[in-house]
């Protein structure tokens, strides 16, 4: 038995633990070194199942199920799977290409940080917000557009869009990633039905009523990130996860050219019609959009490929403290001497927990005893710009009708 993970220990008996990169309900991912025969070595990452929930079948499942589709899915812009075993104590490991960088929850918030000093937070340049959107709806559009070797559609709806699942790479790549709530086509439901997977926050309002994933569920949550990103503060706000999913359900989404005066008419147009409640008026496929984010790139002369994507990043790394700047040779040099901090500008994001039991029916008490007091469901008073701490945990939530 080679006890509990921590740095040092070795996976398999060719995968080397360096320091934990995150973690959420589910797992932490390590930063970790694929040794090989010789000298070779090879950063990755590692993803194991939290110690306290290796004993839970349905954790078990998620973990199995993320393996499959994530293997399946050959795609520059979705985390390559390179293996997925158990080691010698039984525990299970997913290994993933490591993306060297940031992910976009912590690029947008590292726009508060001065860049110099004396320095005040600036927004994030809208060309790069696009310029992501894309990247990550192609990889959606591929896992969207998923067939089985016979050519039978199997399409995955991720379920799970949201800023921290979206890495930023230095090289200036975008990659989607955790496919661990993703429902494939191919497969039969491991849901109950009338059951929200996901963070609340990126929910999109038909899975509130019971409908199935869809790719215009994903769009949806993707349409969130994007606001939020320009925006740089929460969309859907609440004081617990019942008054979340009521602003969701609400709808009410406030212009962007309300928030932000410099971003093109035709980008707030295209974000607008991702967020809009009914489905049907969406853009309904993920290619469809990213033309749309594509063509109000064309407007502009400032360049949006993966150099000054790259580039933001570093300097995004620079202002979190993740990297140190030589100030001799004026060249950004990675500090490896200390681990990274798990958690940004010391606000905590919230771990995951068990929500109470939410039936459709008390959504919809809440919502009419509001409603009788004149009170708005987003009553609550939203952070300001750029202060979310954090984008809530992903969930697995009953929304069963109760009976009366």
């Amino acid at each position: 038995m080679s006890g509990p993970d921590a740095p040092g220990k070795l996976i398999a008996g060719k995968y080397e633990l360096l320091m934990a990169a995150g973690e959420g309900g589910m797992a932490v991912v390590w930063k970790a070194i694929a040794r090989g025969a010789g000298s070779f070595a090879k950063q990755v990452a590692v993803k194991r199942i939290q110690a306290g929930k290796t004993a839970d079948p349905s954790f078990i499942k998620m973990f199995e199920e993320e393996a499959r589709v994530g293997s399946q899915l050959e795609h520059p812009n979705i985390v390559h799977i390179m293996d997925f075993g158990r080691d010698e104590d039984g525990g299970y490991y997913l290994v993933m290409e490591w993306c060297e960088g940031l992910d976009m929850f912590q690029w947008v918030r590292s726009f508060q940080r001065p860049a110099a000093p004396g320095a005040g937070p600036r927004p994030t340049p809208w060309p790069l917000v696009s310029a992501i959107g894309i990247e990550v709806l192609r990889g959606l559009s591929a896992a969207h557009e998923r067939v089985m070797q016979d050519g039978a559609p199997a399409p995955v709806y991720h379920r799970d869009v949201s800023p921290s699942n979206i890495l930023l790479g230095s090289n200036g790549t975008v990659k989607l990633t955790d496919f661990g709530l993703a429902r494939a086509m191919d497969r039969a439901s491991m849901t109950r039905p009338n059951v929200i997977k996901g963070k609340l926050a990126y929910c999109a309002p038909e899975l509130i009523t019971g409908a199935k994933p869809s790719a215009r569920s994903d769009i949806f949550a993707l349409g969130v990130v994007l606001w939020e990103a320009l925006a740089q503060r929460r969309l859907f706000t609440g004081k617990n996860d019942l008054e979340v999913l009521l602003a969701v359900r609400k709808g009410d989404v406030p212009g962007l050219m309300g928030e932000r005066s410099d971003i093109p008419a035709t980008l707030a147009e295209v974000i607008q019609s991702s967020l809009t409640q009914n489905p049907d008026e969406r853009f309904q496929t993920a290619r469809e959009m990213a033309r749309a984010l594509a063509a109000v790139l064309r407007t502009t002369t400032e360049q949006a490929d993966a150099e000054p994507l790259g580039a933001s990043v570093k300097a995004a790394r620079v202002r979190l403290g993740k990297d140190a700047v030589d100030s001799l040779a004026g060249t950004v040099k990675a500090t490896m001497a200390m681990p990274e901090p798990k958690v940004d500008l010391g606000l905590a994001r919230e771990t995951e927990k068990s929500s109470e039991d939410l039936s459709m029916s008390d959504v919809e008490v809440m919502e009419a005893e509001l409603t009788q007091r004149k009170q708005p469901v987003d009553s609550v008073k939203a952070p300001p710009k750029g202060l979310f701490k954090n984008e809530g945990p992903s969930v697995a939530m009953p929304l069963t009708q109760k009976k009366k």
